[in-house]
């Protein structure tokens, strides 16, 4: 049991490093090399690089280790250890690539960086957050302002990330913010879709004049629970058994359609994406 807690975290620790290192390589050859802003702590750092000429991620660390400990200080310690890493790797990562990187690799094109950083970006903070952990910056800030005010967290940090946009059209001209703007908006996508495909699943509803048999091949060949309900249908009064299942993969749903076509080629299929599950089989509660 010890054991298999240490390799989930290891496990967990590796694609924290992996995330924090991709979003540190997007910054690096494209947004930082372009003055592209993508709001937050990062947007914050680049625009005072390139105004004081300090280091982005010195900058970085510096402004999390503020907000980790207000964060302690007004949460109470809900911030946990793996945030706090990856926030510190971030910030390494990003100053050593920096001066590592030959500055031939960088993107030049504003039209290509604001795209490939912003989704490399959002690629390496997905896989960050689908860890439970955070890179820091105006997330912590927004869950501040909710806990004192009641503010809503995604408003509060739309509110700051915009402001840190404002701020890089202000600093280094119209077209900058409107390209960091842009970026903002490809990284919140990249980052959801990023949480969508490591947490979701597929949620089906069958309604079949075969239930346990289909319920008992789904258990056998695909190896998921399933729920037997008894319907009544509205129009021709029929009763018909509706089953209600759960897969985690595309596969394990194309299996279970082929299934149900071989056993009730009328049956009435119902399905649906679920950003999270929680029980056994899946993820624990």
């Amino acid at each position: 049991m010890y054991f298999n807690r240490l390799m989930k975290s290891i496990k967990d620790y590796i694609y924290i490093t992996l995330g924090s290192f991709l979003t540190a390589l997007g910054l690096d050859l494209c947004l930082i090399p372009n003055k592209l802003v993508e709001g937050g702590i990062s947007g914050l750092s680049t625009i005072l690089h390139y105004l004081i000429h300090v280091p982005v991620g010195l900058t970085m660390l510096f402004f999390n280790l503020i907000l980790f400990f207000l964060a302690f200080k007004i949460m109470g310690g809900s911030f946990g250890i793996r945030s706090i890493y990856s926030t510190i790797i971030l910030s390494i990562f990003v100053d050593l690539l920096y001066y590592i990187i030959p500055s031939t690799w960088m993107i030049r094109n504003p039209n290509v960086a604001v795209i490939f950083g912003a989704f490399l970006t959002g690629i390496g903070i997905g896989i960050v957050l689908s860890r439970n952990a955070s890179t820091g910056g105006t997330d912590i800030i927004a869950m501040i302002a909710n806990k004192l005010t009641g503010f809503s967290t995604g408003w509060a940090l739309l509110i700051t990330d915009f402001i840190i946009t404002l701020f890089a059209g202000i600093s280094f001209g119209k077209e900058i913010g409107i390209y960091s703007l842009i970026a903002v908006i490809i990284n919140s996508f990249v980052i959801d879709q990023v949480l969508m495909g490591v947490t979701s699943s597929f949620e089906i509803m069958i309604v079949t004049r075969k239930g346990k048999k289909i319920a008992e091949r789904i258990l056998k060949e695909i190896g998921r629970g399933v729920t037997i309900l008894e319907g009544e249908g509205a129009f021709t009064h029929k009763r018909r058994e509706i089953l209600w299942v759960i897969v985690r993969t595309r596969r394990e749903l194309i299996n279970l359609k082929k299934l149900v076509k071989e056993e009730d080629s009328k049956a009435f299929i119902s399905v649906k994406t679920t950003k999270e599950v929680l029980g056994e089989g899946f993820k624990k509660i």
